[in-house]
């Protein structure tokens, strides 16, 4: 995964990441009314041994560190058993001393001789009531572990320091917290799904994803999205814009390609999700343009898109193929271009175009011109377009930025090839300008100015 697919699905899915991260701070919030409030009662009490009646200072010293150290033992001994069925037998609860002992928490400050023990009750007065009964319980408890066996005075004495209070807010559950916490794991998971969308995007988006992803095709170049990037004839309208550019690198590209036969070059999309007749318009205008003489033949028998683009219509492929036309009466002559409309389609195209006569129509029109350019239908999953393509001698490749993925454009080829056609290379239509989906090419492309008078 690189951090090109990654900014691409962050883009893609930001929205998500937002959504999950709302929905786990309401889910938070919704938890923390859903949850019984605990409260909490803290008590102190200070231990300390008394040393013998007119010890000197190191003496003194001695008696506080054994306190110190003494106390550290009285934390399980405030939990234990023996204290806990005292609080139990004097608060009259229904619980074990094990259960008890959760809702108990005893720590000593470092180097200290207090003890904090804490109680935590779902109401404010039965948890400063649990504390004090630990406290008095405790108390008794060391007081009697301590008694010398001989009889005789406890050597220490357990002081209170606080008495345990009902707190007005409850300790937990806390609103902020669970809301942070439900956002963060909101968050969390729509970071995940980012991740696993990146993993899974193996779409083609640019020139150099193809390379990337498909070493043996041929990036031809690439047409940057926009709002004529559709027309037919932005060459003619709109010479100057960035778009018509690119129609013109492509063509000069393929007619510098030493290898390449362009005498009839099938142009085909990818899949029904690609457009392809707006770049064999386009591209015819420019190779006249280059001073070729150019023809069309529009071989997309299910939607004649260059048709209804050009507003062409009487006979046309259909009735040459049925016989009731010929090619040389069909052409029709747009901006400089020979057209051969597609005709009035039928309900069975493959079949009609199967026919030997389709080859017999396309050398016909390539007599007379120097280049044909065929208008073909998706190449995945129709089979209209293995019939142009083993009458054309190249394919041109057509495929929308973020639609294909590289096993679709690899099975186009290897479809392709099955009928020996030679697959020119590969281009990207709607290519964004910026960001993370556009290569070097691409970006590079501005509308030109015009010539100072």
């Amino acid at each position: 995964m690189s951090p090109t697919t990654l900014v691409r699905a962050l883009r893609k899915w930001w929205w998500v990441v937002v959504g999950l991260t709302v929905l786990g701070g309401a889910a938070g919030a919704a938890a923390t009314m859903l949850m019984t409030p605990q409260y909490e009662s803290t008590s102190q009490i200070f231990v300390a041994f008394d040393a013998p009646a007119g010890a000197d200072s190191s003496e003194l010293v001695q008696a506080n560190n054994f306190a110190i150290q003494k106390v550290y033992s009285y934390t399980e001994v405030a939990k234990s058993q023996r204290v806990l069925d005292e609080v139990i037998n004097e608060l009259n609860l229904d619980t074990t001393a094990d259960e008890l002992a959760r809702d108990i928490t005893v720590m000593v400050p470092v180097n200290s001789a207090v003890l904090q023990i804490t109680a935590v009750a779902p109401n404010a007065d039965d948890a400063a009531a649990l504390s004090a009964a630990v406290v008095s319980s405790f108390s008794d408890v060391v007081l009697e572990l301590e008694t010398p066996t001989a009889g005789g005075v406890p050597p220490l004495r357990i002081e209170s320091l606080e008495e345990p209070v009902p707190s007005e807010d409850p300790s937990s559950p806390n609103l902020l917290v669970n809301i942070a916490l439900g956002m963060f794991v909101g968050f969390a998971l729509g970071i995940l799904w980012i991740a696993i969308a990146a993993l899974r995007d193996r779409k083609i988006y640019n020139g150099s994803d193809l390379a990337s992803e498909s070493g043996s095709l041929r990036a031809i170049g690439s047409v940057p999205v926009g709002a004529k990037s559709d027309s037919p004839t932005v060459v003619l309208d709109d010479p100057l814009s960035a778009i018509a550019e690119s129609y013109r690198t492509i063509a000069a590209t393929l007619a510098h390609s030493t290898d390449a036969d362009l005498s009839v070059v099938a142009v085909a999309a990818a899949t029904p999700r690609d457009r392809s007749s707006a770049l064999t318009s386009n591209l015819a205008l420019t190779l006249k343009e280059f001073g070729a003489r150019v023809a069309i033949i529009d071989a997309n028998l299910r939607s004649g898109s260059i048709s209804s683009s050009l507003g062409l219509d009487g006979p046309g492929l259909a009735q040459c193929l049925s016989g009731t036309a010929t090619a040389s009466d069909a052409i029709t002559q747009v901006n400089g271009i020979g057209v051969l409309p597609a005709g009035t389609t039928t309900d069975s195209p493959a079949e009609l175009i199967a026919g030997a006569r389709f080859s017999s129509v396309v050398r016909e029109v390539a007599a007379s011109y120097d280049i044909v350019l065929i208008d073909s239908a998706p190449v995945l999953p129709l089979s209209d377009t293995l019939f142009a393509a083993s009458a054309a001698k190249s394919v041109l490749l057509a495929v929308t930025s973020g639609s294909v993925t590289p096993t679709q454009l690899q099975a186009a080829k290897t479809t392709l090839e099955g009928v020996d056609a030679s697959v020119l290379g590969v281009v990207v239509l709607d290519a964004a300008r910026s960001g993370a989906d556009a290569d070097v090419s691409t970006a590079a492309y501005r509308d030109l100015r015009p010539a100072r008078s």
